[in-house]
């Protein structure tokens, strides 16, 4: 069984547990209640054999889980989100007498699921499908898709020389769900060091534990809850050698004006547009890669040519040789918008000057509930044309930087990727043979017809 099949068994479970309890739940709250209880049970064997007792209180065992966390900020903030659930929630649905029993049971499902996968990539992976699966259906909320994640992961994924761990940033972490796939891309025995950033507080939880249930002695993380625009996270001095991102599309902002007299924003000489975030997030990753870093970063179709500020910018970002490739997506991959993305590729230190452009917008997608979904050929095809650099008829396209300076450097991809498709041309002679069959369908129709009226008269 591969790695998405593993994935999408596990997944099942879950919702076959979170259907077992949906009348004492709400739909997603059964399933962080279960993640909260498999990162204890990961986390420390002390919480295991905790939560395997039967017959304590439930007010003793929070006490006790809270003993064992002590100051450590993440379990204690998981201990209090569990609690929430139980009392919140499943306290008020169930008769005293039936509390324990049900909380038992969930334990007990809870400990089967994790001796079931051993796999903790997938184990995760499955939580977070799960939790959007239902988020989705009752609020509209989405994350990255799958398929797009493991697509910015090959595009991101390098040989790295040394043996320093490989720095790995995602500015707008959410769950962790790009920060997982890209570790997951990159060797076991390879260090790595995964830093995030996020805002909401709820997602910056979640996405702790995924991160801190991913350490050990190759892997460690560090998280920041903030907002990347606002207050910058100086993560250390080297900056990252990969930025992985999908941060929201076409935000409004609200820029200190100050930030013109310094960084990136001064060489640049503007600011992006306040009704519109997208390179704001873009040059905030420019500014956090290291002198050979590689950052591959998912924004809408708009950025390529929209003019007056964002158009200032791109010359920036194209005369400084950063942009290596512009790949266009199939409309309809995002759960809460139809509009056709891009990723686009930017890269310091390169060493050649041509941009590559594809248009993947027809590429094979697999049609699903509330979105379409990039088939594993598209991924294929796409990360296989990256890494060739060629140009390929009515996909690909290899463009200088004289081209793109005659298009006053608009990167829309239809500039530069010719998709027509000629019609066949057809022989006068082959149109007079169609005509004459056509005149011959026509006279039997005719003759038929008649024939019919005639039994009616």
């Amino acid at each position: 069984m591969d790695y998405s099949q593993s994935v999408e068994t596990a997944k099942r479970a879950i919702l076959s547990i979170s259907s077992q309890y949906r009348d004492l739940f709400d739909a997603n709250s059964i399933v962080t209640t279960l993640f909260d209880l498999v990162y204890l049970y990961e986390i420390n064997p002390a919480y295991a054999q905790l939560l395997k007792q039967k017959g304590m209180h439930i007010e003793a065992l929070n006490k006790q889980l809270h003993a064992i966390a002590k100051s450590d900020e993440t379990q204690l903030a998981v201990i209090e989100d569990l609690n929430e659930s139980i009392k919140r929630i499943l306290l008020l649905r169930i008769g005293k007498d039936k509390q324990l029993q049900v909380f038992n049971e969930i334990c007990e499902s809870t400990l089967r699921l994790v001796r079931q996968q051993s796999d903790r990539f997938v184990l995760l992976k499955a939580m977070q499908d799960a939790y959007f699966d239902l988020e989705s259906r009752l609020n509209g909320r989405t994350n990255t898709p799958d398929q797009i994640n493991v697509l910015m992961a090959q595009l991101a994924n390098l040989s790295f020389d040394g043996d320093e761990p490989v720095r790995i940033y995602d500015f707008t972490s959410g769950w962790g769900g790009s920060l997982l796939e890209m570790r997951r891309v990159i060797p076991n025995s390879r260090k790595v060091r995964l830093l995030g950033q996020e805002l909401n507080a709820k997602a910056y939880l979640f996405c702790e534990m995924v991160l801190g249930l991913l350490d050990d002695d190759n892997t460690s993380h560090a998280l920041n809850n903030g907002d990347a625009l606002v207050a910058d996270w100086p993560f250390g001095d080297s900056g990252a050698d990969v930025i992985i991102n999908d941060p929201p599309y076409s935000m409004r902002w609200n820029p200190d004006p100050n930030l013109l007299e310094r960084g990136i924003y001064h060489k640049i000489g503007v600011l992006p547009p306040k009704s519109r975030a997208d390179f704001a997030f873009v040059l905030h990753g420019l500014a956090h890669l290291n002198d050979n870093g590689t950052m591959v970063i998912q924004l809408p179709q708009g950025v390529l040519f929209r003019g007056s500020a964002e158009a200032k910018i791109r010359q920036y970002l194209l005369e400084r040789n950063y942009i290596e490739a512009v790949i266009g997506l199939p409309a309809n991959l995002q759960s809460t918008t139809a509009i056709p993305t891009m990723i686009l590729v930017l890269r310091k230190n390169r060493k050649r000057k041509d941009v590559l452009f594809i248009d993947a917008s027809d590429d094979e997608v697999k049609k699903a509930r509330s979105r379409d979904l990039l088939s594993t050929s598209a991924v294929n095809k796409i990360v296989e044309t990256y890494h060739k650099f060629v140009s390929i008829q009515r996909y690909a396209y290899v463009a200088t930087p004289k081209e793109i300076i005659e298009n006053d450097y608009n990167l829309n991809i239809p500039r530069y990727v010719d998709t027509y498709i000629p019609p066949k041309l057809i022989s006068v002679s082959e149109l007079e043979n169609k005509i004459v069959k056509i005149d011959q369908q026509l006279s039997t129709l005719e003759a038929d017809s008649r024939l019919i009226m005639m039994k009616y008269q």
